[in-house]
């Protein structure tokens, strides 16, 4: 790194999970700090005292020289942090920023599978401990000269903020939209064939075929029955059944293996089957898909008289609104549209949690070929969505999926339906956060007004 860019930056980031992981963070930032480096993370407001949420941005992009992100099982599927990535990655592509993600884990999240290539990088694991962890991480941070500044700490003013945050809990009954929808109803039958003759001419007849399926060691599982796979092989291939697995007891432990397949790698291979289905089903109703830098998939609607303009929806309360889906942008010629990647959770509780993107495209169907174009866009068109909107968004999205209807039916064989709810589960709870560091409703559709996705005359209002 120049020397110049290198005294330009001198900031620890920390990307955390609001408010989930604000404990460890707020931890974490003034050890930090007390060590000496220049820290951002939002609990401590310790950037200059900037506004909060408007300067991320600019701070990832001009001011830091290091950006931790802190891991869970749940925190890369919030969109706050997928945001702040994103912005960290094109940060480390435009400006060349060597060792610039520093990935952390704090819970017992298996290494590896991990979204945007973290699982290549180094992570550092404080689920051995939280000492362990922060001398791992100022051992990578010495290692990097990582600068520090020479003012004296005024401790009594950090220990001050700690003790009177500006997040406070209320006892007042309050309910959370998740990003994630149930699965009511799914086959309970896993078969398996085998098909005569050479396996990779097979997998290449039934690459057309609108049914999910996986091989493996020859043979192949799917929900689909025998007849559904006959439709697209020659008429002498016949496969033959192979003995079924009855999902449920997989599930309930009854049966721990099958004799080709651990209870480990037989959910994994489950959560592929409902991917699979659920982009089969978005496709056959006409979405458009955009492969992430990950290889997974995520779909989003074309422009399209259907889709266009501001779409009616009911929000968190049942209230009708207006939101639109996608839009264009006149100052950058480019449509805007809302995307969603489906991550598949088939254990007990099995559901589907929905991650959020914004895909950008020039003719309003086929998304940028340019990544770096994609991540700029995406980092000025995003940076003031709160999360109000993206719920909001969210909830039209799965709204204009069910056609209304209380159910999404995802087609996996001839009278083989996976049920999933249209709605995503709400949590009641009995307090609620507040913060003066959060955005009121009115800062939200400021927001929405200041972004530049619409005409001035097209934006979004409730009805």
């Amino acid at each position: 790194m120049a020397e110049k860019e290198r005294n330009k930056r001198n900031l620890v980031f920390v990307s955390h999970a609001t408010p989930e992981d604000n404990h460890f963070t707020l931890w974490l930032s003034t050890r930090l700090k007390l060590i000496g480096y220049e820290v951002w993370s939002d609990v401590t407001k310790l950037f200059g005292g900037e506004k909060w949420w408007e300067d991320i941005g600019d701070a990832i992009q001009d001011s830091t020289f290091k950006f931790v992100i802190v891991i869970t099982k749940t925190s890369l599927s919030k969109p706050g942090v997928q945001r702040e990535v994103e912005l960290a990655l094109a940060a480390e592509l435009q400006n060349k920023l060597p060792n610039f993600i520093i990935p952390i884990i704090i819970d017992d999240s298996e290494f590896g599978g991990q979204p945007y290539g973290l699982s290549d990088r180094n992570i550092i694991p404080f689920s051995r401990g939280w000492g362990f962890g922060i001398e791992r991480l100022v051992e990578r941070l010495e290692r990097d000269q990582t600068p520090k500044f020479n003012k004296k700490i005024n401790l009594g003013s950090v220990l001050a903020d700690i003790r009177e945050p500006s997040t406070t809990v209320e006892l007042e009954e309050d309910v959370a939209t998740s990003n994630s929808l149930e699965i009511s109803d799914i086959p309970e039958e896993l078969n398996f064939f085998r098909i005569p003759g050479d396996v990779n001419l097979w997998k290449k007849q039934l690459s057309t075929c609108p049914y999910a399926w996986f091989e493996w060691s020859g043979m192949l599982g799917t929900f689909a029955n025998r007849d559904d796979l006959m439709s697209f092989l020659p008429s002498h291939v016949i496969p033959s059944a192979s003995p079924k697995l009855n999902l449920p007891s997989v599930l309930n432990n009854e049966v721990r293996n099958h004799k080709d397949f651990l209870r480990g790698e037989i959910i994994k291979k489950v959560n592929n089957l409902v991917v699979e289905t659920w982009n089969n089903s978005l496709f056959e109703k006409g979405l458009h898909k955009y492969e992430l830098s990950n290889g997974r998939i995520s779909w989003f609607f074309p422009k399209n008289d259907k889709f266009e303009g501001l779409l009616q929806f009911p929000d968190q309360d049942g209230q009708i609104r207006r939101k639109k889906v996608l839009g264009f942008s006149p100052k950058n010629n480019v449509y805007w549209h809302f995307a969603i990647e489906a991550k598949i959770k088939f254990g007990f509780s099995p559901r589907i949690s929905l991650i959020p993107h914004v895909v950008f495209t020039e003719d309003g169907r086929n998304p940028l070929k340019d990544s770096n174009k994609m991540h700029g866009l995406r980092r000025g068109f995003c940076k003031n969505w709160w999360n109000p909107r993206w719920r909001d968004l969210l909830l039209l999205y799965v709204h204009l999926l069910s056609e209304g209807s209380t159910e999404i039916l995802l087609d996996a064989g001839k009278d083989k339906m996976i049920t999933v709810a249209s709605r995503p589960t709400a949590i009641k709870m009995n307090y609620r956060l507040t913060s003066s560091t959060q955005p009121s409703a009115e800062i939200d559709e400021i927001a929405d007004v200041e972004v530049e996705l619409m005409d001035e005359k097209e934006v979004e209002d409730d009805d």
